[in-house]
């Protein structure tokens, strides 16, 4: 059950989450999704949680945007059917706030792929980008050239083990929360 509406906001957990796709059009799809949940009051890691998602229509993917995320057959051989990654997406960012880098793009995916399966979202209505943190903090910063998340990273000497993973930007995008929220 979703209580959104009878809990301030500044109760609710934050999710830190990311998506890969087969390419960046309306048309692609959701292959691998990530949640790391925090809590809002010290920021400590409350669960992690990533879902290799079965393509439907692998045939229509952009061959970059497989080769980025590093989609290949046999990481996916486990890969769960979309419908089951959601509810469980909705379990795992249920009464909190999204948090994720470039969230507009994820976002965008999750809720097209929710109403795809009549799913309702669970998490707050209210969300936090960290470009938009960034840009609030740094952007007079001469050594910050853009708010990417590679270029956050390494101004941050925040070190990614697999960028372009659902599981390893969702930690890229909490790490950098943390050290905005330093500043």
């Amino acid at each position: 059950m979703n209580n959104n509406n009878k809990r301030s906001i500044k109760d609710l957990d934050f999710a830190f989450i990311d998506t890969e796709t087969t390419g960046t059009d309306f048309n692609h799809e959701l292959i691998e999704i990530a949640v790391i949940r925090a809590s809002s009051y010290d920021f400590t890691v409350l669960d992690e949680w990533e879902a290799k998602i079965k393509p439907r229509n692998i045939e229509s993917a952009e061959e970059a945007a497989l080769k980025i995320n590093h989609y290949n057959d046999k990481d996916w051989e486990k890969a769960v059917d979309l419908e089951p990654a959601l509810k469980t997406f909705l379990e795992k960012t249920e009464n909190a706030v999204l948090v994720g880098h470039n969230l507009t793009f994820d976002w965008t995916y999750i809720h097209k792929s929710l109403a795809e399966f009549n799913l309702k979202p669970t998490f707050h209505f209210k969300s936090l980008d960290t470009i938009s943190l960034a840009w609030q903090k740094l952007r007079h910063d001469s050594g910050i050239r853009s708010f990417s998340v590679k270029e956050l990273a390494n101004y941050f000497n925040i070190k990614q083990d697999k960028p372009h993973s659902a599981l390893d930007d969702a930690r890229t995008a909490y790490k950098i929360f943390l050290k905005l929220n330093e500043l």
